[in-house]
């Protein structure tokens, strides 16, 4: 049963992912995408592996570190905003872990939203990707009536 807006409390966890970036999951992704980059191809100088698209990983792990809880704990949404801050590439072979957080909530000419973020590290806690975004809650609960 979804939240009332009063029970949605900032700094909650929404999700977690762990993964393996691997060739294939880059080509998978390339081919999905209806990209043709070379520069991601193959390994090019300065990298001694192959270098995943920047928004790759926060693309494949949206669904386990934010959706699920929106659709689960909110309801219905659509996305009003979304900013990525990349910090280093991300090689092939690269284990990527995030949690993701619900980080604010407010009103806004009678809406109300949520924001999400989760920060991408590696194993020794480098910071890849940075990927904050903002949901209009579209639920009846969550809209504030206009009299």
């Amino acid at each position: 049963m979804p939240l009332t807006w009063d029970e949605v409390k900032v700094g909650a966890e929404t999700g977690r992912v762990d993964l393996l970036v691997t060739d294939a999951m880059i080509e998978e992704y390339l081919e999905a995408m209806e990209l043709d980059l070379r520069w991601f191809a193959a390994p090019s100088p300065p990298y001694a592996a192959r270098i995943a698209p920047p928004d790759m990983v926060p693309k494949l792990s949206m669904n386990a570190l934010f959706q699920e809880f929106l659709h689960r704990e909110i309801g219905p949404n659509i996305r009003a905003k979304q900013a990525f801050s990349f910090y280093a590439p991300i090689p092939v072979g690269t284990r990527v872990h995030a949690v993701g957080r619900l980080v604010e909530k407010y009103e806004r000419r009678g809406r109300r939203f949520v924001t999400f973020e989760a920060l991408f590290t590696d194993d020794s806690g480098k910071k890849l990707v940075l990927d904050r975004r903002t949901q209009l809650v579209l639920g009846q609960d969550f809209n504030i009536e206009k009299k």
